[in-house]
């Protein structure tokens, strides 16, 4: 009877851990919703309109990490935008955030009437604002769909991350171009 007991506070212990790490990461383990900083809410299980892939991934999580062998080898972090009427379109990646925003005639939308976008940073993961955003172009760490972009807060974090993964280079939403977020099946240069 004792380690029914035990087993039953163990379980109890642990679902308090789960919905204690979800909410802080801004999920909700009731519903497979991430909150982005303006207080929107970004649906983990639609699929992504650029990609089809489901937002979140297999798990509905806002951010995933992979290993292999010990080794990191891949980042799934969600983006988002937020258009001025208040919808909130959600992005398996920032790879494809970035493709929607610069390529918004195969999406029939206008990007000036998203007001704010936003990706998740690597080192923290929570989501930061997009045009603030340094992202780390071809390293070795790759998205769900391969190649993707690797968003930081800080330039240095970036850079860091870029010597250590072999990034080709640090860009941010300004800068980047079409040719950043085509598909490709060797790095960019």
């Amino acid at each position: 009877m004792e380690s029914v007991r035990q087993s039953n506070r163990l379980i109890a212990v642990l679902v308090a851990m789960a919905a204690f790490l979800a909410a802080s990461m801004g999920h909700s383990a009731a519903a497979d919703y991430a909150t982005l900083p303006d207080g929107s809410k970004v649906n983990l299980s639609q699929t992504c309109p650029v990609c089809g892939m489901p937002v979140g991934g297999e798990l509905a999580g806002a951010v995933t990490y992979a290993h292999r062998d010990g080794r990191l080898v891949g980042f799934a972090g969600v983006a988002a935008a937020v258009f001025k009427d208040g919808t909130a379109v959600g992005f398996e990646g920032a790879r494809c955030l970035f493709i929607y925003n610069t390529l918004p005639k195969r999406f029939d939308i206008n990007v000036e009437n998203i007001s704010r976008r936003f990706v998740t940073d690597f080192k923290t993961g929570k989501f930061i604002d997009a045009n603030n955003a340094y992202l780390v172009l071809g390293s070795t760490v790759k998205g769900p769909m391969g190649y993707d972009l690797i968003p930081f807060a800080t330039k240095e974090a970036a850079d860091k991350f870029g010597e250590e993964y072999a990034g080709k280079r640090v860009v941010q939403l300004g800068t980047v171009v079409p040719k950043d977020v085509e598909r490709k099946t060797e790095e960019p240069n």
